[in-house]
């Protein structure tokens, strides 16, 4: 009998909380909100200790800053380009790949420019109920 109890038990459905979201998810949620320059939104991504490197031009030259100053930098970014009239940016990412390793997934991805290419890492954790980028990495390689 008890065996029957366990057996029943173990084959009843758990639920899925949201911290079980896949990052899949999250990091469409977050190119998302990139593409419409939405600072709240954008911002709500990050972890409180997170820290980005810039890839050069219109953003700071420190190769590392804490999350503060780096979303100024974006946020700075979005207002340049709401200036001149653009209302969304055309973020395609090329060869996205998502790796999971338990509570953290590291995205990689390309990004074609006229003149160059940009590379993308952006490492999310699972925290809080969801997931959060806690580095992003952007660099630029020219042929």
């Amino acid at each position: 009998m008890r065996k029957i109890l366990v057996l029943a038990l173990l084959l009843l459905p758990v639920p899925l909380h949201a911290s079980d979201d896949p990052p899949e998810q999250a990091v469409a949620q977050f190119l998302d909100a990139f593409r419409a320059m939405e600072p709240a939104r954008f911002d709500s991504f990050f972890a409180p200790d997170a820290t980005v490197f810039f890839p050069d031009g219109r953003f700071p030259t420190n190769r590392l800053l804490p999350r503060a100053e780096a979303l100024a930098a974006f946020h700075g970014f979005f207002e340049s380009l709401k200036v001149q009239g653009l209302t969304r940016l055309q973020i395609d990412p090329v060869d996205l790949r998502i790796e999971r390793f338990g509570d953290v997934a590291v995205v990689t991805f390309l990004l074609k420019g006229a003149e160059s290419m940009g590379r993308r890492t952006v490492v999310f954790s699972k925290a809080d109920g969801g997931w959060h980028i806690v580095h992003l990495h952007a660099s630029r390689s020219v042929p």
